[in-house]
């Protein structure tokens, strides 16, 4: 065995959630999913196509060279708008392609980019489709609303800027409605001040994920959202009615792994680095090969003696959740299994381990794991090392209502809950 985990991503999955996306936000509002970071470390490759035959009008990334391998990936097809400000523009083959068929958007965060691109635009030639952000209380990037009406009058006078979008980014979409509406009156102050000389084609686009999915009036003309083609960001988001529910997205991930090893140990013993976990009784411990190097979490508490849980297949084919003991180490982790096989010990050596479960109420799913460790999901989703193998998968992602899984099933990168929750290692304590 060479390859210690696999993270799997179901494209099944990205066209679920793309169509209730479309579903949500109605055939007039383009769909703009983020992909920067290598589409949150899942490959962009694979993910962009994806998300492009599901109807995506863009894709959204970070830096010009995030810019590049997304265009190479989608062969041109669509636009691809770079978040961050760019003042320097190469005669880079690649860009020079994309710039010449108007697929590489820019972003104007202030009067000193817009100059910048201006001139760059000038020197190569070319009509520049750009995007400018307002600062509505992010205080991160873009420019402030006074200062976004004045920018959005230049460009809109400017033969070699064209402008293809107005946006803004909320700071508080998650939790605070009051917050979030405010902020969208003070985008709303610029587009109403610009409106005579902006271009009917202008996109105008606040909402992330949080945003679009609390209200359809954040919806605009695009959304631009990256965890909610994931299936991820509705466990987070604090709304009383949401236009999409939490259940209604799938999630993509699912990382597994296999057990190495298991003991048997006295009780009284201590396990990992520090004696931090003392097994209460006679235990069996798993050994698991996956540890922080590779990105799994170390807990918020770094003195716990249990941390997370993982799921098993047992060796007869159930289903069960175990807690993680003792230290999170570089590429290990422990496991206690005690009183979930009856047979022999060596038995569990081979069985498959999720890390990360597409079942939303599980332990091991992503969000809840993140929060173990003080962590938000994009964040535990870019951590995960890129050695680890990437597959892809085509399923219905979910087995019927009443049916256990197997070992003989454990391919299917998911499963439903069963009425019945499988039982969290009494271990614990």
């Amino acid at each position: 065995m060479q390859d210690t985990s696999t993270i799997d991503i179901d494209l099944s999955a990205i066209d679920h959630n793309m169509a209730v996306i479309r579903r949500v936000v109605g055939d007039g509002c383009a769909l703009c999913p983020i992909v920067k970071a290598d589409a949150y470390g899942l490959g962009v490759g694979n993910v962009a196509r994806r998300l492009l035959a599901a109807g995506a009008e863009m894709l959204a990334v970070y830096s010009l060279r995030q810019a590049i391998e997304t265009a190479a990936a989608i062969k041109g097809a669509k636009p691809v708008l770079v978040l961050m400000p760019v003042t320097r523009i190469g005669r880079e083959d690649e860009l020079v392609r994309l710039m010449l068929a108007g697929q590489l958007h820019l972003v104007v965060h202030d009067e000193a980019n817009l100059d910048a691109l201006e001139a760059c635009a000038q020197h190569l030639g070319i009509e520049l489709p750009v995007h400018v952000e307002v600062d509505v209380g992010m205080s991160r990037g873009g420019a402030l609303p006074d200062d976004a009406i004045h920018i959005i009058h230049r460009i809109c006078a400017c033969s070699r800027l064209r402008l293809r979008g107005v946006f803004a980014h909320f700071s508080h979409a998650r939790s605070d409605a009051g917050l979030t509406a405010r902020q969208l009156a003070a985008y709303d102050y610029v587009v109403e001040a610009c409106r005579e000389v902006m271009p009917s084609d202008v996109y105008q686009h606040v909402a992330s994920t949080y945003a679009m999915a609390r209200d359809a009036r954040f919806h605009r003309s695009m959304v631009r959202f990256g965890l909610a083609w994931l299936g991820y960001g509705l466990d987070e988001l604090e709304a009383s009615a949401p236009v999409i529910g939490r259940g209604e997205l799938r999630p993509v991930v699912r990382w597994t792994t296999s057990v190495v090893q298991a003991k048997q140990i006295g009780a009284g013993t201590a396990v990992g680095y520090g004696g931090r976990w003392v097994a209460p009784r006679p235990s069996t411990i798993a050994l698991i090969p996956v540890g922080y190097s590779d990105g799994y979490p170390m807990p918020r508490n770094p003195q716990a003696a249990v941390g997370a849980c993982v799921r098993l297949f047992t060796p007869d084919g159930r289903m069960a959740h175990a807690p993680v003991v003792g230290a999170v180490n570089m590429d290990q982790i422990t496991v206690d299994v005690t009183g979930l096989h009856a047979g022999d010990i060596h038995d569990w050596i081979g069985c498959t381990v999720e890390l990360i479960s597409r079942d939303i109420h599980a332990p091991t799913h992503l969000p809840r794991l993140a929060a173990e460790s003080g962590m938000i999901p994009h964040e535990l989703l870019t951590r995960l090392n890129p050695r680890i193998a990437r597959t892809t998968s085509i399923t219905a992602n979910v087995l019927p209502d009443g049916v256990t899984p197997v070992a003989a099933s454990l391919e299917a990168p998911s499963m439903q809950q069963s009425p019945e929750m499988p039982r969290l290692n009494s271990a614990v304590g």
